[in-house]
Parts: C-alpha cells; sequence; structure tokens
C-alpha cells in the first residue's frame, strides 16, 4: 500500500520533533544556548606612595556657563581615566604625611598592598622619603649622607616582600633642589651625588628583579622644570598660564600634569599585564578632558531654612533680671 506524499511528510516531521525530545538535556541545551564570552577579569591594582600619588594640591577649576566647577584627582584617578576600557580595581595606600614617618608608614602600605593581592603594584614616589627627609634609619636626625644609602635599602626591602611573579612600576628619585625653600629644608634633600648613588642602587636592584619597571620619574620631573612640558606616550603635553603642569612649589604635579603622570603608568600597566594593544591609548588630552567631565559644580550651599527643629531656643533671663 502506498503512503501519499502528505502523508509521508507528516511522518518525517512526527520523527523529527520526537528526536528533539528524546535528546538528553544538556545535548539540548548546548544546541539550543548560544556560547556566552566570559567577562574580563578586572585588574587589581595596588597604589603606594607619598603626597604626587596621593594627588596633593591636584584640584581641577573650569568656569562655565552655569558656574564654576571643580574637582580634586589622585594618581589612581588618572590611571583609570587614561585607560577607561580596563576595568582596574585598585587600592590606594598613598599618602600625603608619608614624609612623617616613612619608615613606618611604608611597612604599612607595602603590607595592606600585599593583602590585596594585587595583580600590579604603583609605587610611583614610594621610595621618595627613603632617600629624602631629616630623618636616618633609626628616625633620629640624619647624621651623614650615608644614613640616607642605608634608609633607602629599608624601602627596598619593603618592595621586595611582594611575590616576584607581580609586576611592580617603581619611580626613580629626582633632583628636588629647586623646592628648598617652598615645600622643602636643606636638611631634607639629598646631595646630587647622594642621588645619583641612589638611582644607581635601584637598577642595580631592578636589574636583578625581572618584575620590576623602573619608571623614569627623575626625567619627567626634570622636563617638567627646565622644559615646562613633558612627552607622554608620543604626545607632547606643554604647560601653559592658565594649565601649568607643575605646582608652584616645584615639588608637585598639578591636575594637568598628574594627568600626564596617568598616562604613562597606564601604558606601563597595560604592558606588565599584557592587556590586548587595542585594549585602550592612553594620551594626556582626551584624559584631561575626561577628568573634566568628573567635576562637580562648586559654590556655596544655600543656607537652611529656620525650622522649629534648627531655630535658637531662647535662653531664659535670670530671676529677678528685668527684660525691657
Amino acid at each position: 500500500m502506498r503512503m501519499s506524499r502528505s502523508v509521508v511528510r507528516l511522518v518525517l516531521a512526527v520523527s523529527v520533533v520526537a528526536s528533539a525530545f528524546a535528546m538528553p538535556a544538556e545535548v539540548f541545551a548546548q544546541v539550543a544556548a548560544p556560547a556566552v564570552a566570559a567577562a574580563p577579569k578586572p585588574i587589581r591594582v595596588a597604589v603606594i606612595g607619598a603626597s604626587a600619588s596621593a594627588g596633593f594640591g591636584c584640584v581641577m577649576h573650569d568656569k562655565r556657563a552655569d558656574g564654576d566647577y571643580t574637582g580634586s584627582f589622585r594618581l589612581a584617578d588618572m590611571v583609570k581615566l587614561a585607560c577607561p576600557q580596563l576595568q582596574l580595581v585598585t587600592s590606594d595606600m598613598s599618602s600625603g604625611f608619608f614624609f612623617m614617618s616613612p619608615v613606618a608608614n611604608g611597612a604599612k602600605a607595602a603590607k595592606r598592598a600585599k593583602d590585596f593581592k594585587p595583580d600590579c603594584v604603583v609605587a610611583l614616589d614610594f621610595l621618595f622619603w627613603y632617600g629624602y627627609g631629616d630623618d636616618a634609619p633609626d628616625g633620629g636626625p640624619v647624621k651623614s649622607e650615608d644614613d640616607r644609602i642605608r634608609k633607602f635599602e629599608l624601602g627596598l626591602k619593603e618592595l621586595e616582600q611582594f611575590d616576584a611573579s607581580i609586576p611592580m612600576i617603581v619611580g626613580d628619585i629626582p633632583d628636588m633642589h629647586r623646592a628648598i625653600g617652598k615645600m622643602l629644608s636643606p636638611q631634607q634633600v639629598p646631595s646630587p651625588e647622594t642621588t645619583a648613588r641612589l638611582n644607581a642602587r635601584l637598577a642595580e636592584w631592578a636589574k636583578a628583579r625581572p618584575n620590576v619597571r623602573p619608571f623614569p620619574l627623575a626625567q619627567i620631573q626634570h622636563d617638567l622644570m627646565d622644559k615646562h612640558a613633558i612627552d607622554i606616550c608620543g604626545t607632547k603635553l606643554e604647560s601653559t598660564k592658565d594649565a601649568p603642569l607643575l605646582q608652584r612649589d616645584e615639588l608637585h604635579p598639578t591636575a594637568q600634569g598628574l594627568a600626564g603622570l596617568g598616562c604613562a603608568i597606564a601604558a606601563e600597566l597595560k604592558s606588565a599585564v599584557h592587556c590586548p594593544p587595542d585594549g585602550c591609548t592612553p594620551e594626556p588630552i582626551g584624559t584631561i578632558e575626561r577628568a573634566r567631565g568628573e567635576l562637580k559644580k562648586s559654590g556655596l550651599r544655600d543656607k537652611p531654612a529656620t525650622t522649629p527643629a534648627t531655630a535658637p531656643v531662647p535662653v531664659p533671663a535670670p530671676a529677678g533680671s528685668s527684660t525691657k
């Protein structure tokens, strides 16, 4: 007996549907659900250092049609703004009070950074006060330049506690003689010869540790002072009257200068943690514009209206006194 074509088609359709229901659930799920790409893993970055990293004086102002806008920034903020495409999770242990007790404060910051379990450590100015300052390794006054060398070794020891697999971006020691009388005293500043010895020791120390990436803070500071400009990631960032790159103390960068440093650190960070080449392209002009986008409107808040809860309570006059 021959079946009609329509009947054959119906039988085949029923067979296909029945086969689908007979598949194991996990197989059916693999066929039905498209693959979902895994989200990129956030990059954990620990920042340790002194006042430059902490954003001392790094306040940006912008006068707009509807009022004045301001905002303050730290190095960690500028690194994020330099590479907004990267998923950075930061723990910022930098402090403007690092100089008050560098040996103790450095040890605390390094321990907290280690506990954070970072993928990368940024130590832009961590070693600065291990070479500068008027305190010897034991906390007493500096008696010779050799005291600075010994104290510097304590800073290197703190950095050595991080696992050798963790990249570290470590700034070298700049010459800050021009800041004497503005922010630094003569007793706090090492001699040029000592500064050279400190940087030579850092280079020797870093050479034996492939995870350490020396950062040319000394050259950048020199360019800020002498050229009033820095070359950051192939872009020349120049100081202007309205937007200087260095503060008047000649020790700290302005918000614009910190944006340039943030770009340079972001570029090192990308390379250190092997980010995709197209992940982001740090450049200072765009970073400064993104920082402007973070500013908040400033100005005095409106005085709150007096309510029964906030109205001053009259003080009763002493008994027998006149209220006229």
